[in-house]
């Protein structure tokens, strides 16, 4: 059992004692979800390509045609493939030998290693840098945040995504939560202490909001129903009744920036 302890002044949780890496790289193999070369979209490359630049964002930056582009943990790459597509200049860092060989494979530019690793062996620096429910597995927040401000050009910005810890049901359900997701969320975050770890590092917040997913607003609200009210998943979830409920509640959250997931953009 993995127990999580509580900061006494940020709101932050985490993992204590940590895991070392040698504990957890067991759970980051080929079976790893993240780690599929279309994770995080069901669409074909040319669907979402065009989805980006009708919008002119990919997952939530502006297009980052002709800009020098950092993912820090790429996983297999397929954020990193996509920005590429439409111009991005992008490289990958991913510390699974697995992932990154995968990523690899697809011709993409990929350091093996973590951000701080990277950070000490180059002199380049990015326009953009990215990390997309990342920062939550590793353990030293504020060294990976120092990192990424060495790496960071002069007028860019570091995009960051984490689950929220605040959000209500989270707090509810604890360790029962979907992105608890004990052991490899090391850290789990609150946009406080998100604001926090980054402020330590000597960054300055630029936005910060909340993102909440219907979908996955549903599944929270079914964990809720089921470990508070005893509600079975079958009825909660399975018919569909929390649709409506989700949508709502997904929209109340992210007025309040109190959603399921924390964006925050970085500059120094």
């Amino acid at each position: 059992m993995w127990s999580v302890s509580a900061c006494g002044s940020c709101t932050h949780h985490f993992i204590n004692p940590q895991p070392s890496w040698d504990d957890l790289k067991i759970y980051y193999d080929n079976c790893y979800g993240a780690y599929s070369p279309n994770h995080g979209t069901e669409a074909g490359d040319e669907d979402v390509i065009r989805g980006a630049q009708q919008t002119g964002k990919l997952r939530g930056i502006p297009l980052p045609t002709g800009k020098r582009l950092l993912d820090a943990g790429c996983g297999a790459g397929s954020f990193l493939r996509i920005a590429n597509k439409l111009g991005a200049l992008g490289e990958g860092i991913e510390p699974s030998e697995y992932a990154s060989g995968v990523a690899r494979s697809q011709g993409l530019k990929v350091f093996c290693g973590t951000i701080e690793a990277f950070a000490q062996q180059t002199t380049d620096t990015f326009d953009i840098i990215t990390s997309h429910h990342v920062m939550e597995h590793v353990p030293d927040p504020v060294a990976s945040f120092s990192a990424m401000r060495k790496l960071l050009a002069p007028n860019g910005f570091i995009w960051i995504a984490v689950p929220n810890a605040a959000y209500p049901p989270a707090r509810a359900l604890k360790r029962r939560w979907h992105s608890s997701d004990l052991p490899y969320h090391l850290m789990q975050f609150s946009p406080t202490s998100l604001r926090t770890a980054g402020e330590l590092a000597n960054l300055k917040v630029r936005t910060q909001e909340t993102l909440s997913i219907p979908h996955l607003v549903e599944t929270s609200l079914a964990q809720y129903f089921r470990y508070k009210w005893m509600i079975p998943r079958k009825i909660s979830h399975g018919s569909g009744i929390l649709k409506p409920l989700a949508g709502w509640y997904a929209k109340l959250m992210d007025r309040r920036c109190a959603g399921e997931a924390i964006i925050t953009e970085f500059v120094t």
